[in-house]
């Protein structure tokens, strides 16, 4: 799965920038999962990497500690201003002080799961 995968992450989420570019049904979408993806982070995370295609939005989150992380999974998928429709979640450790995750949802009601096939 691309969550677990520096490369294939970073490819990712440049795939899905370049064709956002060129789309503004998919660049209304990123920003406005972007808003809400920012606004459940609170005030002790960043939202490191963000970017959506028409079903999918790719990120990853870093901060503290791995509530910080948790609680925002739990948030995102409850959202109401802008709903997740399948969520998959990869926490992440990237130093002493460096806490998160990646994640993958579905911005698409007819998705009901994410495969990591």
């Amino acid at each position: 799965m691309i969550l677990g995968s520096d490369n294939a992450f970073a490819q990712a989420i440049s795939q899905l920038e370049r064709h956002a570019a060129g789309q503004p049904e998919v660049q209304h979408l990123t920003r406005l999962y972007r808003t809400a993806a920012t606004r459940l982070i609170g005030s002790d995370g960043t939202l490191v990497s963000f970017a959506c295609g028409y079903s999918l939005c790719v990120g990853e989150i870093r901060s503290r500690t791995d509530d910080d992380f948790n609680a925002w999974s739990e948030a995102i998928g409850m959202d109401k201003a802008a709903p997740v429709y399948s969520l998959a979640t990869a926490p992440m450790t990237w130093g002493r002080d460096q806490r998160g995750g990646r994640f993958v949802f579905s911005v698409d009601p007819s998705a009901n799961a994410i495969s990591s096939r």
